[in-house]
């Protein structure tokens, strides 16, 4: 299956609601992007183009420095007389050989710099796209919106939540901004699933581990007031920690609590 498509004519109909269309183009919905290689990829291009224009900055700040350093009756062509006598040459001639050397300098780091930051930009949107976009769609599925909606929800949710990028020492997640704090992705989703706004798009589950009308596999939350099971806890921990990580966000636990309760199992 491609990951990006211009249109889904030759897509089985039955993969349609894995495609969502962003800006023009169909892009494929994975699970896990967040360590998917490609993702970690630009993740580490990110981080390179950073650093480039780090090393950038500080050589542009030594070279100003070293300038600024000069004496106020620096004599530049009585500098350059002395090193082309040192080196057998003719000196030359310049009146404002030192507002030269320092405009050259100013130009070449000014347009470097500024095609990092142009770079680091590029990079960061397409990490941010993903990581939203992916985010989003897991926390509609743990949130068991129906799978019918969930492209048209996509923009709405965006729109009313204040959702940013996130960059820590793990990598990047998405944050929602609410008049309580700062919520995951999935606490987010569910809280509005639960909302009179919300509960016409969620699906019907008919009990653990079965199946809806359309024939979608249904996951209820064990960790969520509602539903709890601790005997399926126990079996989604260890079936997929990442699964059970997102089910007990959406269900309201802190992070000290789904860390103690993985760290347990």
């Amino acid at each position: 299956m491609k990951a990006i498509l211009d249109s889904l004519d030759s897509v089985d109909a039955a993969l349609h609601d894995h495609y969502k269309e962003v800006d023009g183009k169909f892009v494929l919905q994975i699970d896990g992007v967040r360590d998917h290689p490609e993702t970690q990829a630009l993740k580490a291009a990110l981080e390179r183009v950073r650093k480039e224009k780090k090393d950038l900055v500080t050589e542009h700040e030594e070279a100003v420095a070293r300038l600024e350093g000069l004496p106020d009756d620096f004599d530049a062509d009585a500098y350059e007389a002395l090193r082309a006598a040192a080196d057998g040459k003719e000196p030359g001639k310049s009146d404002d050989r030192l507002v030269q050397v320092r405009e050259q300098l100013e130009r070449k780091h000014a347009d470097a710099i500024g095609k990092k930051d142009t770079e680091i930009a590029k990079l960061r949107g397409t990490i941010e796209r993903l990581t939203i976009d992916d985010g989003l769609s897991r926390a509609m599925d743990d949130a068991n919106i129906d799978a019918k909606h969930k492209k048209k929800l996509a923009p709405y949710l965006k729109a009313i939540g204040k959702i940013k990028l996130e960059e820590g020492d793990d990598g990047f997640s998405a944050q929602v901004d609410t008049d309580m704090g700062p919520v995951s992705l999935a606490k987010f989703v569910s809280d509005w699933a639960g909302s009179d706004d919300g509960k016409e798009y969620v699906g019907k589950p008919k009990g653990l581990d079965t199946k809806g009308s359309d024939g979608r596999h249904v996951d209820v939350n064990p960790w969520a007031k509602d539903t709890a099971n601790l005997t399926k806890q126990g079996e989604v921990v260890r079936a997929d920690p990442g699964k059970a990580r997102r089910m007990m966000a959406a269900a309201g636990l802190s992070e000290a609590q789904i860390n103690q309760r993985l760290n347990a199992a």
